[in-house]
């Protein structure tokens, strides 16, 4: 049994922000803990065990094995080459593609040492991995307007009544697997695009997702895109 001092370092505080960083990364590629390992045996390389990334995740690994920052750092190479050694029916190749590597603000690619360093607490996270600034009300008041506004103009462009509109709208979303809003979510945008309710700073925070790109604003498009 090793030395109690040694679950001091890296410090707790540490291994917490790279369990974030690693929970951040699943979320932005739509993938669960279990895609890498899943992927690792389907084209024949070694990767993170699901159990192993989903204990890195919650921070309860005091030391990894040096074998999980080169099994991290080859996944990221991996998607940097969109080298995905699969065959081109294979199910897994969808999420895969929707992953992306984790780089430097240079864009230079995270290797085994960029995730030791980030483990340990020398290396920042990414950008997208950084606590964001709650939008003020000023922006939350200019978000809504924005969007009530192109999605009037939309309607009127294309003859639509606005409950004519709304449904057409409410139905592509509906349909999407993943919806990309929530029940909730597409409730008040239906206030807010009727000009009967103004984004509250934490609701435009909350459909904001880790690149910066307004889930409600990218959904009036997609559905700009079918009229």
């Amino acid at each position: 049994m090793g030395h109690p001092i040694h679950a001091l370092y890296p410090p707790q505080s540490a291994r917490d922000r790279f369990g974030m960083t690693l929970s951040l990364w699943l979320e932005r590629g739509g993938w669960s803990h279990d895609v890498p390992m899943r992927w690792g045996k389907a084209a024949g390389f070694p990767a993170v065990a699901d159990s192993t990334f989903n204990r890195l995740q919650n921070a309860k690994i005091e030391q990894p094995y040096p074998i999980t920052f080169i099994q991290l750092g080859l996944i990221n190479k991996r998607l940097s080459e969109d080298d995905y050694g699969l065959a081109p029916d294979d199910p897994l190749l969808e999420r895969l593609a929707r992953q992306r590597p984790i780089t430097h603000d240079d864009g230079s690619i995270w290797d085994a040492m960029d995730f030791f360093g980030h483990f340990i607490g020398e290396v920042e996270a990414p950008a997208w991995a950084r606590t964001r600034a709650l939008p003020s009300l000023e922006e939350a008041v200019e978000a809504s307007d924005q969007a009530k506004r192109r999605f009037q103009d939309l309607a009127a462009q294309h003859g639509l009544a606005l409950p004519e509109a709304w449904e057409s709208f409410a139905e592509l979303v509906s349909a999407q697997r993943p919806p990309s809003l929530s029940p909730a979510e597409l409730n008040v945008l239906r206030n807010v695009l009727a000009g009967w309710h103004v984004w509250t700073p934490q609701q435009l925070h909350e459909l904001t997702d880790l690149d910066g790109v307004m889930r409600a604003g990218t959904a009036v498009e997609q559905w700009a895109a079918t009229l």
